[in-house]
């Protein structure tokens, strides 16, 4: 039985049941993971005045404010508890969805939008940031907005309505991270394969220069960033060469979807061919290319230039997700236009294997027990202790979970930090600065990380002065220990 393309099963309910599936899903798993590394900068950031939320981007912060700004209208009506403020990706990570799915079944075939969204619904890397207090699900969102209203667009260069929804998600897009941009390169490169005149290419230039002309308040902030990080780099190391062919391993969860993908493809392509030489080929679409640039190109770019100024790490480049999930769909629908039962098939097994393959919020990526840590920090103290916190970035975490009165205190955050004896270091000189002013307190030190010299060195000045008496590791990556003067 033949399918109307128009009916309500296809427009209506597949995609609701897509969108509820991934939210209902996902929202079970909301609080098992700890508030920890980047989310309590953007949740503390995010309890901060609008304008101030606005200052922070000319601070060196690397993202632009429009997902902290959201952040901080939802805070204001639903609070800081981990699931008010990750509700809020989730969300995002569920529309996502639809996108994927009427972009693939508009410009492809109903299997493509089915397959895109199955690949995107069982990733590991799309669970974890999906359910992640930052911008990221956001920027993949507006990816998925951007590429659909494209599509829409390079059909119809009348449709007005494709034409706002393009500029909206492009300005949203480069408003949420600055490597939004790359998604503008790839329309315009995109745009050379479908426009038949001048007069066409004009009408393609309009989204990225209306998408320009909205940036410009931005300009400066962003070439400052820019001269800052290829001066004196960024956190990240340059990637090896392996890790251009890993990180797509990471898209599909693991290597054998990746050549379970590349074996269909093969197949598919001797299947092509044998229909080329019979006759029966009904010709390349355009489309399926413009799925390649939108994913190949940000990703091959952020890649290399990741030698110098390094980038190529899985949440900067999670974006390029979208383009790869629905060219894998589009392709096979495109090498197996003969054989309507192939692309099911075949789409059915990939999907399966990711399904195996996924990783619901592994305690080897991003896990810290920062809660339990936080409780034996209470049990420790003695009514005459200092904390001592490092590396600095961590007081965000530690109060959290310590101290939400502290926490939701922007204003006099660091105030309230000095009253209740809580420090947080940039190292050991620092430290021996705090522990100088303090001789005579039990000191609870608590640090986030390992591996480093300053990471080793404060723990050896400390057991070198003091009497330890409890040290304990809370997966995977915070020490505690609990020292006593010696004189006591």
């Amino acid at each position: 039985m033949k399918i109307d393309k128009n009916s309500k099963l296809l427009n209506v309910y597949i995609p609701l049941l897509l969108v509820l599936a991934g939210f209902l899903w996902k929202i079970f798993f909301i609080n098992q993971r700890d508030i920890c590394l980047d989310e309590p900068y953007s949740i503390f950031n995010a309890q901060k005045s609008i304008g101030e939320i606005i200052k922070i981007s000319t601070l060196n912060e690397p993202t632009p404010p429009l997902f902290m700004l959201l952040l901080h209208l939802w805070i204001k009506l639903f609070g800081i508890a981990p699931l008010s403020v990750r509700f809020l990706p989730l969300v995002f990570n569920s529309l996502t969805v639809l996108f994927l799915y009427f972009t693939g079944k508009r410009f492809f075939s109903f299997w493509t939008g089915l397959v895109a969204s199955g690949l995107f619904l069982f990733s590991t890397l799309h669970f974890f940031y999906g359910l992640e207090a930052r911008t990221y699900s956001l920027v993949v969102l507006e990816t998925s907005a951007s590429l659909y209203f494209y599509l829409r667009y390079a059909e119809n260069l009348k449709d007005r309505k494709a034409l706002a929804g393009l500029i909206i998600s492009n300005l949203t897009l480069i408003y949420s991270h600055d490597f939004g941009w790359f998604v503008i390169l790839s329309q315009i490169i995109s745009s050379f394969f479908y426009s038949k005149n001048l007069k066409n290419f004009r009408r393609f230039m309009i989204p990225p220069f209306a998408t320009a002309l909205g940036f410009i308040p931005m300009i400066p902030i962003i070439t400052h960033q820019f001269i800052v990080k290829s001066t004196r780099g960024t956190w990240l190391n340059p990637p090896k060469p392996y890790d251009y062919l890993y990180q797509l391993y990471y898209f599909l969860n693991h290597k054998m979807v990746f050549w379970i993908i590349i074996t269909a493809i093969g197949v598919g392509l001797i299947f092509t061919l044998i229909m080329v030489l019979r006759k029966k080929w009904k010709g390349f679409n355009i489309s399926v290319l413009v799925l390649l640039l939108w994913w190949i190109i940000p990703y091959s770019i952020m890649f290399f230039v990741s030698s110098k100024v390094p980038m190529f790490n899985s949440r900067y480049i999670l974006f390029n997700s979208i383009g790869l999930y629905l060219f894998i769909g589009a392709l096979l629908n495109f090498l197996f236009q003969k054989n309507k039962y192939v692309e099911p098939v075949i789409g059915l097994v990939v999907i399966i294997f990711m399904g195996y393959y996924i990783r619901i919020l592994p305690d080897t990526f991003g896990y810290r027990e920062v809660c339990k840590s936080v409780n034996f920090v209470k049990s420790a103290e003695n009514g005459n202790r200092i904390i001592i916190l490092y590396p600095f970035w961590s007081d965000y975490q530690f109060n959290y979970y310590y101290n939400t009165e502290i926490f939701s205190d922007p204003r006099n955050y660091y105030d309230l930090m000095k009253k209740n004896n809580i420090y947080r270091v940039w190292g050991l000189s620092h430290t021996r600065q705090v522990i100088a002013a303090y001789p005579n307190k039990r000191v609870i030190y608590m640090q986030d990380g390992f591996g480093k010299e300053q990471h080793t060195s404060i723990f050896r000045f400390l057991d070198s002065i003091y009497i330890k008496r409890d040290s304990v590791f809370f997966p995977q990556t915070i020490n505690v220990g609990v020292y006593d003067p010696k004189s006591q």
